[in-house]
């Protein structure tokens, strides 16, 4: 691929994200809020305006941090790669570790002996982290589903776990 349509295609995907991430501005000629996409990056105002025009693309590093505030992979920001290097997306969970070391510390009230479902209690946090991850709540109430969770599962079905 050519060094400038490789910049000029990073810039168009660049400035969407942007403004789908309501970096917006109505009165920029880019439709992007340069002083919020300034802040964002570090970089002055005038670098941000040469990454939307298709005359600059970030260092390697900034790349990365720009894609993980936008939620969008680096290789797709700047190649437009519609397959990441990661594991496929439907099989992959992001949940802080604070969250999971939580609901690890309190599942361990489930039980008081050796489970006799092997599989009951492990595919039951699965599925607890995988529902806490996509949650779009703060991590105090998540916790507060999880307790409930915790709670209703040793409630209704303890003989599944114990």
């Amino acid at each position: 691929m050519e060094k400038n349509n490789l910049i000029k295609q990073f810039a168009s995907r660049l400035k969407d994200t942007l403004i789908a991430a309501n970096y917006r501005s109505s009165r920029s000629t880019s439709g992007v809020d340069i002083h919020r996409f300034a802040e964002m990056t570090g970089y002055s105002p005038q670098i941000c305006r040469k990454y939307l025009r298709g005359q600059a693309i970030p260092e390697p590093n900034k790349l990365a941090e720009i894609a993980a505030t936008l939620n969008v992979s680096p290789g797709w920001l700047l190649f437009g790669d519609s397959h990441s290097n990661d594991v496929n997306e439907e099989h992959k969970i992001t949940i802080s570790k604070d969250l999971l070391h939580y609901i690890f510390t309190h599942a361990n009230r489930l039980y008081h002996e050796e489970p006799s479902n092997q599989d009951g209690l492990p595919q039951f946090l699965l599925d607890l982290t995988l529902d806490v991850s996509q949650i779009n709540v703060n991590d105090e109430q998540s916790k507060k589903i999880i307790d409930l969770a915790l709670y209703s599962i040793k409630r209704f079905n303890p003989t599944d776990l114990i």
